[in-house]
């Protein structure tokens, strides 16, 4: 039943962009309603999740009956349609678009080594598979579960072996996610969010996906044992209701979590996004994502396609002295050539709209 002025929020137990959508849904205080549907769509291709249609979730239904789905196109559509409601997006230009930048390594690479590391080892794929099967279902008899257990356990394991060459892949993975840890750790000796005492899209970001990180078994040991202040960061974001905070003065110096975090993004995630789009391009599928002298073989991926020219056009939007600022940092941090335009690709960027 859809109440007047709230939002149903449909989400799943074990995804990071459904966890990421509902905390921000929590801090910006706006009227939702928490739904995790009886089952998952490839279940139940007449539930509400199918009628919807759409491919992903979060699924969220707006107040006048429409679905949106792709939760940074949604969290902006939110800005948009609420301004100046404890907004997730800082108020000076060039740390809005830093923050989206941090969103989005969040979202296309750290979730390279949230997935990973939940399908790769026999304890994790047990474990993550039965606590969402748990979630969605609820109760039923213990040999049904199992039943559905083992075929969403090898749904996810056969979209593991898409994702590239895992032998090769995976230190890569595992590597970001140490630096990401390390990030926040430094973070929290300065500021209690990366942009001021009030978290922005980037914070929310990182949450998404540290949110099952530190419940999986492996990834939950790693954060448990060396970043002990980022796995309670963690679990506070989850609710940042009660939050008060300011931004930062985007005139002093960034925060040494902020330019750890810049820094992978310098020489990882964005020459991966680079490197992809360059396949796309040739057609080349798949091709070898060259790093540290080393090859990591690789399928091209669309979205992330997407997500590059997005960035690319956030960044040519930013004038006047922010842009000053910003360029200064980002050539810093090895940022600024990857996020400029290729002839053409302006008329290549897609609408960055709910889907």
């Amino acid at each position: 039943m859809h109440q007047a002025g709230r939002y149903r929020l449909l989400g799943g137990p074990g995804s990071p962009y459904s966890l990421k959508m509902r905390a921000i849904l929590r801090y910006r205080r706006l009227p939702h309603t928490w739904v995790v549907p009886s089952k998952p769509r490839f279940r139940d291709p007449e539930g509400e999740l199918a009628r919807a249609d759409k491919g992903i979730i979060p699924v969220m239904q707006l107040p006048d009956g429409r679905y949106w789905a792709d939760s940074t196109p949604m969290i902006l559509a939110l800005e948009d349609m609420h301004p100046g409601t404890r907004s997730v997006l800082p108020d000076d230009p060039a740390d809005r678009f830093l923050a989206l930048l941090l969103e989005d390594l969040a979202d296309e690479w750290l979730v390279f080594a949230m997935f990973d590391y939940r399908w790769a080892e026999p304890v994790d794929q047990q474990f993550c598979a039965r606590r969402q099967m748990a979630g969605w279902y609820g109760a039923m008899p213990a040999e049904e579960f199992d039943e559905v257990v083992t075929f969403f356990l090898n749904r996810q394991v056969k979209m593991l072996a898409r994702a590239g060459d895992l032998s090769v892949n995976r230190p890569l993975w595992q590597e970001g996610y140490r630096r990401v840890l390390e990030a926040i750790e430094l973070q929290l000796q300065h500021s209690r969010y990366l942009f001021g005492s009030r978290p922005s899209i980037a914070d929310f970001g990182l949450y998404g996906q540290l949110s099952q990180l530190s419940i999986d078994p492996t990834p939950s040991d790693i954060i448990r044992r060396s970043a002990v202040r980022a796995y309670q960061w963690t679990h506070d974001l989850d609710d940042a209701s009660g939050i008060e905070g300011e931004w930062r003065d985007p005139h002093e110096p960034l925060s040494p979590g902020v330019t750890a975090l810049l820094a992978l993004a310098g020489d990882t995630y964005l020459p991966f996004l680079v490197a992809n789009a360059a396949a796309i391009a040739t057609g080349a599928n798949p091709y070898n994502f060259e790093h540290g002298g080393k090859s990591y073989p690789n399928p091209t991926r669309s979205y992330k396609r997407r997500c590059l020219l997005w960035l690319k056009a956030g960044l040519a939007a930013v004038e006047g002295e922010p842009r000053q600022r910003l360029e200064a940092i980002l050539r810093q941090h090895g940022c600024w050539e990857p996020l400029q335009f290729n002839p053409g690709e302006q008329d290549m960027v897609p609408p960055l709209v709910p889907l």
